[in-house]
């Protein structure tokens, strides 16, 4: 999974949370959310606690399809 960058560091700067913090929400290691912020790509495992700790709805506006080459399965924005 790929996020778009932009949105996860505006979400962190608005709650004051530093990439431990997210990581330590998350129960992933701090490299994982740096991976994230970097718009790597990061495993199914922390893909799917990135669903969990958002929600699934919430996630869908951080994953960055068009970077996977992916078409988004719920265009109208809600799972």
């Amino acid at each position: 999974m790929k996020i778009k960058t932009k949105v996860l560091h505006e979400y962190m700067q608005s709650k004051e949370m530093t990439v431990t913090d997210l990581a330590k929400e998350m129960e992933v290691d701090a490299a994982e959310i740096e991976k994230l912020l970097n718009g790597e790509s990061v495993s199914e495992d922390v893909a799917r606690s990135f669903i969990f700790y958002f929600g699934a709805n919430e996630a869908l506006s951080f994953i960055d399809w068009e970077a996977m080459s992916k078409e988004n399965p719920f265009p109208n924005g809600e799972v």
